[in-house]
């Protein structure tokens, strides 16, 4: 009789427990999905990828000295968010522990770092940028798509943000879309007072690696016409072509 209560005793708190923890679970998920939802009518940032499918992290080669120091800067930021109260402090520390992460290969802490950051000032353009490349490493590739986009939208007389967008495209393979953005910086930054070199030079050399040689060497020429201190090395990439 003693042995049957024993059992009985047994089963109802292996009942308790794993109600305990569906509860906990449940909870958890709970919180995580209301500072979801805060992160992302904050930030207008929402995750468009599977999580099953990401890459969290990956194993970086470092020389043994620099990983520790990376690491290091790691704790030191860590230990500033915990008393730090100024916006323009904590942007900072988020933004660098965010930084540090991602050359550790940390990328799901460097992707938190910047919804921190993102959290804090969400107009940040390149902190977008940045955003977008952790997002890239993840293989999250629609919402680092979205990013890229996103930095656009803040300022679109930035040469760099179309080149990020285009490699992007090259990335998933997307020709259409790599030439589409190539052109449509082009037509944009010409409305600004950049300069459209950059756009240029990686827009010529993306119609070289196609095997695109006649349309590459106008692009070409046309930066030599404006930058004429580098016609020795431009005119080294138009004789290099099809080797």
């Amino acid at each position: 009789m003693l042995k049957k209560y024993k059992i009985i005793i047994i089963i109802c708190l292996i009942v308790i427990a794993a109600a305990g923890f569906w509860y906990y679970e449940k909870n958890s998920k709970n919180n995580s999905d209301k500072q979801n939802e805060k992160i992302a009518f904050t930030t207008g940032f929402v995750l468009l990828d599977d999580e099953k499918s990401l890459i969290n992290g990956e194993q970086v080669k470092l020389d043994a000295e620099v990983r520790a120091q990376f690491e290091k800067k790691v704790g030191e930021i860590k230990a500033d968010l915990i008393t730090a109260k100024d916006k323009e402090q904590r942007l900072a520390d988020y933004n660098n522990l965010a930084i540090y992460q991602k050359y550790l290969g940390n990328y799901r802490e460097a992707y938190n770092a910047y919804l921190e950051s993102l959290n804090l000032e969400s107009q940040a353009r390149v902190t977008w940028q940045n955003f977008a490349d952790v997002l890239l490493k993840m293989k999250a590739y629609k919402s680092a798509e979205m990013a890229y986009k996103k930095a656009i939208e803040l300022n679109k007389y930035i040469p760099e943000s179309y080149v990020k967008l285009a490699d992007y495209y090259k990335t998933v393979g997307d020709a259409v879309n790599v030439e589409a953005t190539y052109k449509l910086g082009l037509e944009t930054i010409k409305q600004s007072l950049e300069s459209d070199t950059l756009v240029l030079d990686a827009y010529a050399e993306w119609l070289a690696g196609e095997k695109r040689y006649k349309e590459a060497i106008k692009i070409y020429q046309e930066l030599i016409t404006k930058q004429p201190g580098n016609k020795a090395a431009i005119e080294r990439k138009i004789e290099g072509m099809g080797k």
